[in-house]
């Protein structure tokens, strides 16, 4: 990892086609009321494979465990990293940086306003048929 680089990685949430979005509550100037999937940035030291695990777990009580990565890429100074992989628990936000969340299909996800690199994230899943 590039020291100027910000580590950050998300956790792909599916269940019967449809995926996990949460929007973001206004606690950010980065893309405040847009839809994304749970994640964030890594603390010191961590890998993408932790910071997903607690991200996942802090933003809605997931434990989440990421077995493969759909995606990398940059945006800004941070190093994106989207993971699939499975999960269990019962949804519970973090209402400091979560407002909503709820399960979406491809044409759903189309008419919602999507934070980072999400766009193309929704559409390599619905290629995969991972969502329809």
């Amino acid at each position: 990892m590039i020291d100027s680089q910000v580590l950050a990685a998300s956790g792909i949430i599916l269940s019967a086609h449809k995926i996990l979005l949460i929007k973001r509550s206004n606690y950010t100037k980065i893309y405040p009321g847009c839809w994304a999937c749970p994640g964030g940035r890594a603390e010191l030291g961590e890998t993408a494979e932790q910071n997903v695990v607690r991200e996942v777990k802090e933003e809605v009580n997931l434990d989440f465990i990421p077995t493969e990565i759909l995606t990398t890429t940059t945006w800004q100074n941070r190093y994106l990293y989207r993971f699939l992989g499975s999960w269990s628990g019962a949804i519970k936000l973090q209402e400091a940086e979560v407002s909503d969340y709820d399960w979406f299909t491809f044409s759903e996800v189309q008419k919602l306003t999507l934070a980072f690199d999400y766009p193309k994230v929704m559409v390599l899943l619905h290629n995969k048929k991972l969502i329809l």
